[in-house]
């Protein structure tokens, strides 16, 4: 592993931009349980034609890496580690970030999320909050400013109790591109989905109203896992959202958005297993399939359209992604 990969919980890498970082212990959290509360809360702002990392505070297992700028406009890449590389029973990770006014970040993850089995005790007390197994992320993305969130994959181990969140909010003409990829058990290793719950929650606000909101709640044991009118019976679920604030104001050209997606998947005889809609402007790709590497890469290459289409520049995908 490269130097730079390297990271501490309590550090981050030098930058030539001053940045803003408060390490807050975790200890009294970790003696009153045997869980984590971990919190990442990040500001980008745009200096010059760079964006820099301008606000850095974290608390518990959660940090990143220094900005990386492979991009001639000064997008920012920034790697969202966790070292722990998997939640349990009553873990909390809470991450945010507010891009200011103009600026780009792109914000992915070095490898695969888990949620790992809860304990024994989980599953019979859904409502009991240390039982359950949380990350939650709000990004708000101010005027003119790219957000870009592609994380690796989730993965959602047999009697998980899992709830993942993400919030958007959005302001003006600011854009918002992000994926979840969830995988329900592990099947290559005949290790189903059999039992346990997930709750995954995307909402996106829009002026400071709900534009988009979209809500999974699966217990392993309902029908709606092998029904063929819900997921009938895969165990990859893919969902990229692509919303921005220029597109909303030109109807026809969310219409051609979605045409060149379906283009894209027609062309790569993709369209019975990828869906391209559109949804009071947010248009929404969904995917049910077996294989997450196989959805990945296809949300890559459509990520490359929508890249092109609405911010008029091509992909760069993380160097992370091939290593």
């Amino acid at each position: 592993m490269p130097d730079d990969m390297a990271l501490g919980v309590s550090q981050v890498a030098k930058e030539s931009d001053p940045v803003k970082v408060i390490d807050k212990k975790a200890a009294d959290n970790k003696a009153a349980a045997p869980s984590w509360l971990a919190e990442l809360e990040l500001g980008f702002a745009l200096r010059g034609n760079k964006t820099v990392l301008s606000r850095c505070r974290h608390q518990g297992p959660l940090g990143v890496q220094r900005a990386f700028y492979p991009e001639p406009d000064g997008c920012a890449h920034v790697y969202l580690l966790h070292p722990p590389a998997g939640i349990v029973s009553g873990d909390v990770l809470r991450i945010s970030a507010t891009l200011e006014p103009g600026s780009r970040a792109l914000l992915t993850t070095p490898g695969a999320n888990r949620f790992y089995r809860a304990r024994d005790r989980a599953l019979s007390d859904v409502n009991d909050a240390s039982n359950r197994q949380s990350q939650i992320c709000s990004f708000r993305v101010k005027d003119a400013a790219v957000l870009e969130y592609l994380p690796l994959e989730t993965l959602v181990y047999d009697q998980a109790n899992a709830v993942n969140q993400v919030e958007i909010y959005l302001e003006d003409s600011a854009c918002y591109m992000g994926w979840e990829v969830l995988c329900l058990g592990l099947p290559h290793i005949q290790q189903g989905f059999k039992q346990g719950k997930l709750q995954q929650t995307t909402t996106l606000y829009y002026k400071q109203k709900p534009l988009f909101h979209d809500r999974l709640d699966l217990s392993a044991l309902d029908s709606l896992h092998q029904q063929k009118i819900a997921l009938g019976g895969q165990h990859v679920i893919g969902n990229f959202i692509i919303c921005a604030g220029s597109l909303l104001k030109q109807p026809q050209q969310i219409a051609l958005l979605v045409a060149e997606l379906r283009e894209c998947l027609a062309s790569k005889q993709l369209a019975q297993q990828f869906a391209v809609t559109e949804l009071q402007g947010v248009v929404v790709i969904r995917h049910l399939g077996e294989s997450s590497e196989h959805c990945r890469e296809t949300f890559h290459q459509l990520w490359g359209c929508a890249r092109q289409f609405v911010l008029n520049k091509m992909q760069n995908a993380p160097r992370i992604w091939y290593t």
